[in-house]
C-alpha cells in the first residue's frame, strides 16, 4: 500500500471536526420525573437509546466520509493487481557502445542488456510511458513509448563502435522525465558497468533524487586485443611520387607476436608481425595525388569491434611556400630541412600557395590561399601585425597578456592532437581576439589555462592561421622541440586539405566544409549536410566520405573504435561512488527486476473511493432526514403549530 500524493493526508486532521461537534450537543441538563410520568419512563430509555445510536451512526458516517475524501486526494494504492495501475515515466538508459557488441557464450552482451529490459518492461502498465535512451547512439531523438512501442525499440537496437558517456546519458534521462513522465519516475541503466563509461561528476554538481535502478552487469569477455594508433610516416601526408610506410599499434592483451593484414582501398596490400610491444611497420607504395584510404585487421576475438582500423590520408603535391622578410631563423631553417626532403617548394616573389607573414604590408601577401601569421617578438611591433591580420580578418587583433597572467603553461588538446602530444612548455603569449561580428575561430591547439594557441579561420576563399607565440625559445619550446617540424609541415599544407588529424573517435561530430553536397557513411547511406554545422552521425567505425555537387571526393574521414582499457565491471560501491555527487539514490538491483516501481505495486483506487464516498454521503443524508422527522412532535389538524419546550416529556431542566 502507498501514496502517490502523501502530502494531501495532512487532511486526515479534518476528522476530529465531527467529534467535536457531536461531543458539543451533548451537553445536557439535570433531569427530573415526576410521578405521574414514571411509566414512560422505560419508552422514552428506549426512544434515548435509538436517537444515541443514530448520532453515533452520523458521527461514523461524516468521518468516513472525510477519511474517504483524503484517501481519495492522496491517491491511496492497494496491492491488488490489475491494469488500472497509476501511470509511471521510466526512461531506460542501455549501453549500446561498443563494448556491447562483445560476444559471450553465443549471444552478445547487448542481447542480456535487451532482456533485463524486457524484464523491467513486463512490470509496466499500458499507461506508463517510456523512453529507450541508446547511450551508444546520443545523436538519435528520443521520443515517450508504451511498454509494446518501447519492446520493438529494445530488440532494433545494435552495438555502436562508440565509448559512451553514461554519465550524460543519466542527466538527458533525467530531463526527459521531468519535462513529460508522470509520478512516480524513474530511470533504468542496463550496462556492463565499464569504468570508461563513467566520467567521474564535478564534487560540486546538484545531486538528483531521480531514483536511478541498475541491472546487475553481464560478465566482460577477457583477454580483449584491439587496433590502437594507426599513423601515416610518423603523421605527415605522404606527398605524390614518395614512398612512406604505415605503423600500427594493437593495445589489449596478448599483442606480440600478432599477424595483421593491410587493405588499401578495399584491396589487400600484405601482412605484417607485431613485435614485443604490438607495434608493426607497413611500407607503403608511392601514391598519385588525391585521396588514400584503407584499413587494418587483427585476429578477431570476442570483442570484434575493435579487431579493425581505419586509416586516411591525401596525397598531394609539394606545395610552394613563401617565407616573409622577418621570419624567424628557426622558421627558416624548418622550412629548408622541409624542402631538403621534398615535403615543400620554397619560392620568391607572388604565386605562392603558402605565405608566412609577420609584419609584412597586406600587399605583400600576393595571391596566397593559406596565411600563416607568426605573432612579433617585441610586443611593440603588434600594431604592424595587428594591421596585417585586420586586413586578412576585420576585426582580428592580437592583444598582449598582462604581466600577471604570464606563466609556465602547456600545449594541450586540439585537432593536432599528435602535436600536443610532445607537451610544448609556452612562456609567453598573445590572446588571439576574434571580431565581434564574425565567428569563432577553430582552436586546432590550446593552452592548459583554456586560451586558443593556434586558430584557423577563413575569410574570401582563404585561409588564415594564427599562431599565439613567436618562434623564438624565449617565448616557447617549440622551436628547439620534436613536435617543430610535423606542425610547420602542417601549417604548409594547402588550403584545398584540412589541417585536422585523419582520425576521428567514433561518436565525435565532424565539420562539413561549405561546399560539401552530400556525406556518404560507412554503410553506404547517404546524408545532405545542408544547413548543419557538424554532422553527429559517426557511431560507426569506416571510411566517411565527403562529397562534392558532382559527387568528387571533398575529404575522407577515419572513423575508429577505442579499445576499452578495463578490464571488469565496476562492483556496485564502486558505481556509487563514481555517481555520488550527481545522484543521490543510486542502486544495484538483484534479482533483477525485483525493486522496479517499488512505490506504484497495485492499482490506484481513488475512483471506488469516491464511488463510496458517495453512498456514505447519501446514507448520511438520510439517516440525518429520518431523525429529524421522528423528532418533530404532532399535532391535531387546524391546530396552530407551537414550538416545542422540552425535548422530552418526562424531562425539564432544573433550576
Amino acid at each position: 500500500m502507498g501514496f502517490l500524493s502523501p502530502l494531501l493526508l495532512l487532511g486526515l486532521a479534518a476528522l476530529a471536526i465531527p467529534v467535536v461537534l457531536h461531543l458539543m450537543k451533548r451537553r445536557e441538563g439535570r433531569t427530573v420525573v415526576f410521578p405521574a410520568l414514571r411509566y414512560l419512563t422505560r419508552t422514552t430509555r428506549e426512544h434515548a437509546r435509538i436517537i444515541r445510536l443514530r448520532q453515533i451512526l452520523l458521527l461514523a458516517l461524516r468521518m468516513a466520509a472525510i477519511l474517504l475524501l483524503v484517501l481519495a486526494g492522496a491517491r491511496l494504492v492497494l496491492p491488488l493487481g490489475g491494469a488500472d495501475a497509476p501511470p509511471a515515466g521510466l526512461a531506460l538508459v542501455v549501453d549500446n557502445g561498443l563494448s556491447s557488441g562483445a560476444v559471450i557464450g553465443e549471444g552478445r552482451v547487448l542481447d542480456s542488456l535487451v532482456a533485463r529490459g524486457e524484464a523491467a518492461l513486463e512490470r509496466a502498465g499500458p499507461r506508463d510511458r517510456i523512453w529507450v535512451i541508446p547511450a551508444g547512439e546520443p545523436w538519435r531523438a528520443v521520443v515517450p513509448l508504451s511498454p509494446e512501442e518501447a519492446g520493438r525499440a529494445l530488440a532494433e537496437l545494435a552495438p555502436t563502435h562508440v565509448t559512451p558517456d553514461l554519465s550524460a546519458a543519466l542527466g538527458r534521462a533525467r530531463s526527459l522525465l521531468e519535462a513529460g513522465g508522470p509520478e512516480p519516475r524513474e530511470i533504468l541503466l542496463l550496462s556492463d558497468l565499464r569504468p570508461e563509461s563513467f566520467p567521474a561528476p564535478p564534487p560540486e554538481a546538484v545531486a538528483f533524487e531521480t531514483p536511478v535502478r541498475v541491472a546487475p552487469p553481464p560478465p566482460i569477455p577477457a583477454p580483449n586485443r584491439g587496433v590502437g594508433e594507426i599513423q601515416v610516416s610518423g603523421g605527415l601526408a605522404p606527398r605524390v611520387g614518395d614512398p612512406s610506410e604505415l605503423q600500427v599499434q594493437l593495445e589489449g592483451e596478448g599483442v606480440a607476436g600478432v599477424t595483421v593484414r593491410v587493405y588499401l582501398d578495399d584491396e589487400f596490400r600484405g601482412a605484417a608481425r607485431t613485435g614485443p610491444d604490438g607495434s608493426a611497420i607497413f611500407p607503403l607504395p608511392p601514391f598519385p595525388e588525391g585521396w588514400v584510404h584503407g584499413r587494418v585487421e587483427a585476429p578477431p576475438d570476442d570483442l570484434r569491434g575493435d579487431d579493425v582500423g581505419y586509416f586516411a590520408f591525401p596525397v598531394l603535391p609539394p606545395p610552394s611556400v613563401r617565407i616573409g622578410a622577418s621570419s624567424s631563423p628557426f622558421l627558416i631553417d624548418a622550412l629548408e630541412v622541409l624542402a631538403d626532403a621534398g615535403r615543400i617548394r620554397l619560392m620568391e616573389g607572388d604565386g605562392a600557395q603558402v605565405q608566412f607573414a609577420g609584419d609584412a604590408s597586406p600587399g605583400e601577401l600576393g595571391a596566397a590561399t593559406t596565411v600563416v601569421l607568426i605573432p612579433p617578438d617585441e610586443p611593440a611591433l603588434l600594431p604592424s601585425a595587428n594591421r596585417v591580420l585586420n586586413e586578412l580578418l576585420p576585426g582580428w587583433r592580437l592583444e598582449a597578456e598582462p604581466e600577471e597572467t604570464e606563466g609556465l603553461r602547456y600545449v594541450e588538446g586540439g585537432a593536432l592532437g599528435s602535436v600536443a602530444q610532445a607537451r610544448i612548455e609556452v612562456r609567453r603569449a598573445y590572446r588571439i581576439v576574434p571580431s565581434d561580428a564574425g565567428s569563432e575561430p577553430v582552436a586546432l591547439l590550446n593552452l592548459s589555462d583554456g586560451s586558443t594557441w593556434l586558430a584557423e579561420a577563413r575569410n574570401d576563399g582563404r585561409r588564415v592561421l594564427i599562431l599565439g607565440s613567436p618562434l623564438a625559445p624565449e617565448a616557447s619550446d617549440l622551436p628547439t622541440s620534436a613536435a617543430m617540424l610535423p606542425l610547420i609541415d602542417r601549417l604548409t599544407t594547402p588550403a584545398g586539405a584540412s589541417l585536422f588529424e585523419g582520425e576521428l573517435p567514433a561518436g565525435t561530430p565532424l565539420t562539413p566544409p561549405e561546399e560539401a553536397a552530400a556525406i556518404r557513411l560507412p554503410d553506404g547511406t547517404r546524408r545532405t549536410p545542408e544547413g548543419m554545422s557538424a554532422f553527429v552521425e559517426t557511431g560507426r567505425a569506416g571510411i566517411v566520405q565527403v562529397l562534392g555537387p558532382d559527387d568528387q571526393i571533398l575529404r575522407l574521414y577515419a572513423i575508429n573504435s577505442r579499445t576499452p582499457s578495463s578490464t571488469g565491471s565496476l562492483t556496485p560501491e564502486g558505481l556509487v561512488a563514481r555517481l555520488g555527487p550527481a545522484w543521490a539514490r543510486v542502486s544495484v538491483e538483484d534479482p533483477w527486476p525485483g525493486a522496479l516501481l517499488a512505490d506504484r505495486r497495485g492499482r490506484e483506487v481513488w475512483r471506488p473511493l469516491l464511488v463510496a464516498l458517495l453512498l456514505v454521503l447519501l446514507a448520511e443524508g438520510w439517516l440525518a432526514s429520518s431523525g429529524a422527522a421522528r423528532s418533530r412532535p404532532s399535532r391535531i389538524r387546524g391546530e396552530p403549530r407551537q414550538e416545542p419546550k422540552h425535548t422530552m416529556a418526562s424531562r425539564t431542566r432544573a433550576p
